[in-house]
């Protein structure tokens, strides 16, 4: 049973992402503490992914 802290922010991942996870959850055994850090990793590359690109001045 996944903690509901846990739950609701795996829920709030993009489809794509939360869909992976969840995908991997029904199939492997994991502790919380895993699970916080995965959503953490999956969060912080999406954020990065979604960051707005700067032009570099000339």
């Amino acid at each position: 049973m996944i903690d509901p802290n846990l739950f609701t922010r795996l829920m709030r991942l993009p489809d794509a992402a939360r869909g992976d996870l969840l995908e991997f959850l029904g199939a492997t055994p994991v502790a919380d503490a895993q699970l916080a850090e995965m959503i953490e990793r999956v969060a912080t590359r999406v954020e990065g992914d979604l960051r707005p690109m700067r032009a570099e001045p000339n």
